[in-house]
């Protein structure tokens, strides 16, 4: 009775370690497949033999460089039963300029950032977050404003700056500091020295202590033949900035101007 219940106990003890066994195998060759499934395929830029992983994290940095997700690029599953992305198609015309795109930084750095003579190590190299910096569209702040202005008038170019810079401010997506609006400024002068007037007036809200804004004031009150009032801006620049030298070269051709 002994050797039969010792000899029941071994037989079991191997159906379990082969059960086990067969479970392992399964187990491994149901990964074997999806790592198969996986695989990606239609790359025509990047590494034809890249991981499966090592292509997430790729494409993990081309969406947070561009503030977008998935389908920004890649298309919907043409069966209307799944809700999945056909990553292989190439029907969105994004994924085609993305391709171009990873061209151009590959040649950036290979062609021209590896050939500088410069001796500084690391080099830097250029990625798309370089200048997209969270767009897809990577246009300038003082682009969107100027669109604004040319399509709607200063009103928008205000409502514009101000709803950027909630959204914006501090994430690098675009430059909020003072020389960008005084820049636009100076160049919508060209144009309406009403506009560019309005746009200091906005520069000055969010940037008081601004040297450039009362320079570029005071270049514009120069512009329409007011010399008196381009002076109190130049000193009003000066009093920000003692060491401003655009403003004190300005007022220095002003005096010697005077002085003739």
């Amino acid at each position: 009775m002994i050797y039969r219940n010792s000899r029941s106990r071994e037989h079991m003890s191997i159906y379990f370690l082969l059960m086990a066994l067969f479970c392992t195998l399964i187990i491994y060759h149901s990964d074997l497949r999806a790592q198969e499934a996986a695989k990606p395929t239609n790359l025509k830029v990047l590494d034809s033999t890249i991981s499966h992983d090592q292509l997430i994290s790729i494409m993990s940095n081309f969406s947070g460089a561009l503030g977008v997700r998935c389908d920004y690029c890649h298309a919907r599953s043409s069966d209307p039963n799944k809700r999945d992305l056909d990553f292989p198609s190439d029907a969105k015309k994004t994924k085609l300029a993305a391709r171009e795109m990873m061209k151009m930084v590959a040649s950036i750095n290979g062609m021209y950032i590896s050939h500088l003579p410069t001796v500084d190590s690391p080099r830097v190299v250029v990625e798309c977050i370089t200048c997209h910096r969270g767009q897809p569209r990577p246009f300038q702040l003082e682009d969107i404003l100027k669109q604004a202005l040319a399509a709607h008038g200063m009103q928008a170019l205000d409502s514009a700056y101000r709803t950027l810079r909630k959204e914006y401010y501090g994430s690098g997506s675009y430059d909020f500091s003072d020389h960008v609006l005084a820049s636009l400024a100076l160049d919508i002068s060209q144009v309406s020295d009403t506009d560019a007037i309005a746009i200091l007036k906005l520069n000055r809200e969010f940037n008081p202590q601004s040297a450039t804004t009362e320079w570029v004031a005071g270049r514009i009150f120069l512009q329409a033949g007011d010399t008196a009032g381009a002076v109190t801006e130049y000193k009003k620049a000066l009093e920000i900035d003692p060491n401003y030298r655009r403003a004190m070269h300005d007022l220095q051709v002003l005096s010697a101007t005077e002085t003739k």
